[in-house]
């Protein structure tokens, strides 16, 4: 296994700006989440130890899918948060820097900075070019910093400017967290541990099948619920009454339900209308009315998986096996989180990852007992299908640019921002750059 370039003490960092690349990607509508502000909090040690060591923080991080720049998606929404877990002012750097006027004013803000100060960016995916990774918005950030730092597992499926263009033009390093992540990830197809079970759930069979056919290439046994379960019921001729499925999924169950190391629920807890006022109860997999909808895993199931996992030395639990966010079909998710959580740390290695597993494995009330909880959820999944060859990770055991053309178009934009900050950034601050 190569070895991610991480950042030593032998790198000065005093003075030295750095491009930050950070997963802050959380709601902004209304209260976030205990599990969403963890993505914040899990940063500030990252930040904090920059800071130390003297450097000027550029934070850049996604927020939604924005098409065009809108203002309910602006990174500026962060600040209050972000100032809360770092005990300091950021200022907000708002300007356009594809525009020599923007990019002036960015400058002029930086320019004024000393060792500690924090900068944050605006939402990075405003940027037609992002997503498609376009060598000119790469240069264009890669000429406000002196160093990037990868620290967003989320991203790194992802061949998108902040997550590996801007590694082509700057010395880089992995972040702590995301060597945190790569490492938990590699105990998945490093030579896992025997018996190595997974539970995968979730909505879509078709999103997941990349990751469960290299799944069976590893594991003992593979556990599916959820709604991922349903296509694999109709597969079998069983019906299904008004169950939420993916038409889609029923070719994809078809071609791996005679496989052994699949294991599907026995029993399933099913109502009228899957809601908070439900009355749901248990029926067998085979019993489901027209009228009906499932909504969990049964007790049956329940009582047969977790005793499955006792086995297990290594887990993989990715996506509720019901439909968590209510209460009442909550049980299932829970009572197999609170099992691997029993499980783990020691007897076996457990791993959770997922965007709508996380909050359950909070629910759990043992979340401190997982080995390891990712944040990734696509990429995780990622991770284990292509064995960990994502674009974030792979670019950062390439080189940067050397003395070439595209390096001098850098430094070719840095003096025209500095002629151009002479005559027309008046000011010296970025847009909303007061400090909060």
């Amino acid at each position: 296994m190569k070895q991610l370039p991480v950042l030593n003490s032998r790198v000065a960092l005093r003075g030295k700006r750095v491009l930050l690349r950070l997963d802050w990607n959380i709601p902004v509508q209304g209260m976030p989440s205990k599990e969403d502000l963890a993505k914040i909090e899990m940063s500030v040690s990252t930040v904090h130890d920059l800071q130390k060591r003297g450097a000027i923080v550029i934070i850049l991080t996604h927020l939604g899918r924005p098409k065009k720049r809108e203002k309910e998606l602006s990174t500026a929404r962060l600040l209050p948060l972000a100032e809360a877990y770092l005990d300091q002012p950021l200022m907000f750097c708002g300007e356009d820097i594809l525009t020599k006027e923007g990019m002036a004013m960015v400058e002029d803000s930086l320019k004024v900075a000393g060792p500690g100060d924090l900068f944050l960016m605006e939402n990075v995916r405003f940027y037609a070019g992002e997503e498609k990774d376009d060598h000119k918005l790469s240069q264009a950030y890669a000429s406000l910093g002196h160093y990037f730092i990868n620290d967003a597992f989320a991203s790194c499926h992802r061949a998108h400017v902040s997550v590996s263009g801007i590694a082509n033009y700057l010395p880089h390093f992995a972040g702590p967290q995301l060597v945190k992540e790569i490492d938990a990830a590699n105990h998945l197809i490093d030579r896992p541990k025997k018996p190595f079970m997974a539970v995968i759930g979730g909505a879509k069979l078709s999103t997941k099948m990349p990751v469960i056919k290299s799944l069976l290439k590893v594991a003992d046994k593979i556990m599916i619920g959820g709604a991922m379960a349903h296509p694999f019921f109709v597969a079998k001729h069983w019906k299904i009454g008004k169950s939420l499925t993916e038409k889609e999924g029923v070719k994809y169950a078809k071609a791996i339900i005679k496989n052994s190391k699949i294991i599907l629920p026995t029993d399933v807890l099913v109502a009228k209308k899957i809601d908070a006022h439900a009355r749901p109860h248990v029926v067998s997999v085979k019993a489901v009315k027209a009228n009906e909808a499932i909504g969990d895993i049964g007790t049956t199931t329940m009582r047969e998986w977790a005793t499955l996992l006792r086995k297990a030395q290594t887990i993989l639990w990715n996506g509720p096996v019901g439909v968590a966010k209510i209460p009442a079909f909550s049980h299932g998710s829970l009572v197999i989180g609170r099992a691997i959580a029993a499980r783990s740390k020691g007897k076996a290695y457990g791993l959770v990852g997922g965007g709508d597993t996380v909050p359950v494995a909070i629910q759990t009330g043992m979340s401190e007992w997982f080995d390891h909880i990712s944040m990734g959820g696509g990429a995780l999944l990622e991770f284990i299908e292509k064995k960990g060859k994502l674009p974030g990770i792979e670019a950062l055991y390439r080189e940067p640019m050397r003395e070439t053309k595209s390096t001098k178009i850098i430094q070719k934009i840095r003096n025209i921002v500095h002629k151009k900050g002479s005559t027309s950034a008046k000011g010296g601050s970025a847009s909303g750059g007061k400090k909060s």
